[in-house]
């Protein structure tokens, strides 16, 4: 969004001889409006000496003190008076204190015919309270006044348009800023209507240019995805990286946006056009670009991608990385580089149960249970990995078939022992002991 205070500088230039310039402008406009003798003096003496040391509590003072003295609060001297306080106080920085000065400053104006202030500006007071009101409305902390600047803001805007014969792409981007950002106050239902409008004033602006500034580009974009045409913001996005490839946030939006519309291929196509630009290369966006791969069933491409990643550590060395490379190349049919894999993370993660875990999945698999069987009470001597009361059961199993009857019962109890394999462990565990009860019985009778 546009930043305010360029214009806010301007202000303050326009401040910075605030009685002189003042006096000035309406002694070249046709007004019969005059400076009291008092006020005059007050501007010419105590309030120059002060402004001009940048002394502005000082400053304020000689103001407050001579606006108190005006008898007629809605007289010509008031109006300056206030006009000049409002600056004053913007050269200060106390942006919020110069809101109530500048408006009271320009009712009075409005009040009378002719103006106190000629057009020019009446137009300054007009857009600076837009923007005062505008700033007010995104930094105020009390909640029940951010509606009352949002409209206050629009008002001021709406009214300095219909004054303003020519328009200029700095003031549409601002007044369609103002439009946005009100529109979505309520970020799960933002008002369309206001967003259409919106839209429409940020393309009268990027008609006015042949170089566009990008704040006009990104407030389109967000329009454009409010209001759910996505093929438009996609279209935009593809123009805005043509022009400015070395923009890192374009080409994330680009991906998000292709990914959002479930267009898998062509966030594919950006992550590699991001990647030979120099975007996108960390070790998140790399591993995204596995799981892109990975969801559209392209298993031979995230494990290409992933075990390079994992190599030389464009992606992050984590147990999980190394499980999904692993489970990439079961998909494959690679059933003994995914048990590689898996022995390989174990080096690096040796503390790791679930890794054992998964060997001996891997392992049994491929009928050879005895190669399982030393993994899985690895696995067990490692905590039983992420569920242990499956490994403990799985490993009552393995043992049972392979006729290692006390290794089978030691995991049974285990399994047993936890909330979530008791009853398992249980079954287990008798069928085991009715086995052994059957062996003994026909050893007797033999």
């Amino acid at each position: 969004m546009p930043s305010f205070s360029p214009h806010l500088r301007r202000l303050l230039l326009v401040a910075a001889s605030a009685a002189s310039l003042t006096l000035a402008s309406f002694a070249q406009e046709e007004r019969s409006y005059a400076l009291s003798d008092a006020t005059s003096e007050v501007l010419g003496t105590t309030y120059k000496t002060a402004a001009e040391a940048k002394n502005y509590d000082g400053a304020l003072a000689a103001i407050n003190g001579q606006l108190a003295k005006v008898a007629d609060q809605t007289s010509f001297d008031a109006a300056v008076l206030l006009q000049i306080k409002a600056q004053t106080l913007l050269q200060k920085g106390d942006f919020s204190a110069a809101v109530e000065p500048l408006e009271r400053a320009l009712k009075l104006s409005d009040s009378k015919k002719p103006t106190y202030f000629d057009e020019r500006i009446t137009q300054e007071f007009l857009y600076y309270l837009a923007q005062l009101h505008f700033q007010e409305a995104t930094t105020t902390k009390v909640a029940t006044s951010i509606a009352g600047h949002y409209e206050k803001a629009e008002s001021f805007m709406e009214r300095w348009i219909a004054n303003n014969q020519k328009q200029n792409p700095d003031a549409l981007l601002f007044y369609a800023s103002l439009l946005y950002n009100r529109a979505i106050q309520n970020a799960e239902t933002p008002n369309v209507e206001p967003i259409k409008k919106a839209l429409g004033v940020v393309d009268s602006a990027l008609r006015m240019s042949t170089h566009p500034k990008d704040n006009l580009y990104v407030l389109k974009l967000v329009c454009l995805q409010q209001l759910d045409r996505n093929e438009e913001a996609t279209e935009l996005l593809e123009l805005l990286v043509k022009q400015k490839p070395d923009n890192r946030t374009y080409w994330q939006q680009l991906a998000a946006l292709y990914l959002g519309q479930q267009k898998d291929i062509r966030a594919i196509i950006t992550f590699e056009r991001a990647q030979a630009n120099g975007f996108m290369n960390g070790p998140k966006d790399n591993f995204n670009l596995v799981g892109i791969h990975f969801n559209l069933g392209l298993y031979d491409r995230a494990a290409e991608l992933l075990e390079k990643g994992l190599t030389d550590g464009t992606i992050e060395n984590e147990e999980k990385n190394w499980e999904l490379l692993a489970y990439s190349y079961q998909q494959l049919n690679r059933d003994l580089k995914a048990i590689d894999t898996l022995k390989r993370a174990t080096e690096k993660f040796p503390e790791s149960g679930q890794l054992e875990y998964l060997i001996a999945q891997n392992y049994y698999g491929l009928d050879k249970a005895e190669a399982a069987l030393p993994h899985l009470q690895s696995a067990v001597r490692k905590g039983g990995g992420a569920k242990p009361h499956t490994t403990y059961l799985f490993l009552a199993f393995i043992a049972y078939e392979l006729k290692k009857f006390d290794i089978a019962l030691e995991a049974s109890e285990q399994a047993i022992a936890t909330p979530e394999g008791k009853a398992e462990g249980e079954r287990m565990k008798q069928a085991i002991l009715d086995l052994l009860k059957e062996r003994e019985a026909k050893m007797q009778k033999s």
